[in-house]
């Protein structure tokens, strides 16, 4: 499972030490180099971008307008919230969470600095969220789901914090190595004996194709890999974005009323 003691350790000397090279990409050559707009760029303070890791742009296919409820799942220093947060608009809301607590702290702290009151952080795990059911529009993320142990409990509860034909656009990065005797049904919660390097993006990595047939499982539809970055972490991973809506379950009671 995920070793959540290494990637808070490793995010919390990111939190402080912005400038430190990791062995990836960040700051805002990286956030120029996934397509992020300039007119962000000259709103938002160039020490938030320094804290850009991101592995591409979720927003670049994303459907966000002024009056939507934005959530970013693993928001950072809060880069994305501050994009969302200009995107909705006075009239929309943006919620980040974090698992680091430097990390929420500090997006708090920028948030307040361009005094961005449509913004709220949590330090929540992404597959217990404290918001209500059917709350949000827009599920955005970049770099992080590969971050957790068990997809399936974090698709769900996307899926349970979505309206009805809810979106969410993630970038994060997949697994391009050959086939591994982890399969399918156990990929998403594979444990590991504790030296893969979960924190890194490394470990918990899937294939393309399994990550999209678990969404689908999750109860997404029209679930898509809508492109591939540059961004790197090892030989055996790549940058990847994604989007996909939340189908509406259909109870068999409701159906049979229907007719």
């Amino acid at each position: 499972m995920a070793d959540n003691t290494q990637i808070i350790d490793l995010y919390t000397e990111l939190a402080q030490n912005p400038k430190k090279d990791f062995g990836w990409d960040k700051g805002l050559v990286n956030a120029k180099a996934h397509g992020y707009k300039q007119e962000w760029i000259d709103v938002i303070d160039s020490k938030v971008w320094e804290f850009c890791a991101a592995v591409g742009n979720p927003f670049e296919k994303a459907e966000i307008k002024k009056g939507d409820t934005v959530l970013d799942l693993g928001c950072g220093a809060g880069v994305d919230i501050l994009v969302s947060s200009l995107l909705v608009g006075d009239e929309g809301k943006v919620f980040g969470v974090d698992i680091t607590p430097k990390m929420v702290e500090i997006a708090s702290k920028h948030a307040k600095e361009i005094n961005a009151k449509n913004v709220k952080i949590l330090e929540n795990s992404f597959d217990n969220i404290d918001l209500e059911d059917e709350c949000v529009d827009i599920v955005i993320s970049n770099g992080a789901i590969n971050l957790t142990s068990c997809k399936e409990s974090v698709f769900a509860e996307i899926y349970r914090l979505l309206k009805p034909d809810g979106k969410i656009f993630f970038a994060d990065m997949i697994d391009i190595s050959e086939p591994s005797s982890c399969n399918i049904e156990q990929s998403s919660c594979c444990s590991n004996d504790g030296e893969e390097d979960w924190a890194n993006c490394v470990a918990g990595t899937m294939k393309e194709g399994e990550l999209i047939e678990l969404i689908q499982k999750a109860g997404f539809k029209d679930v898509v890999c809508t492109g591939h970055t540059h961004y790197t972490t090892a030989k055996t991973t790549k940058g990847a974005t994604f989007k996909a809506t939340k189908a509406t379950k259909i109870v068999f009671s409701e159906l049979r009323k229907a007719h």
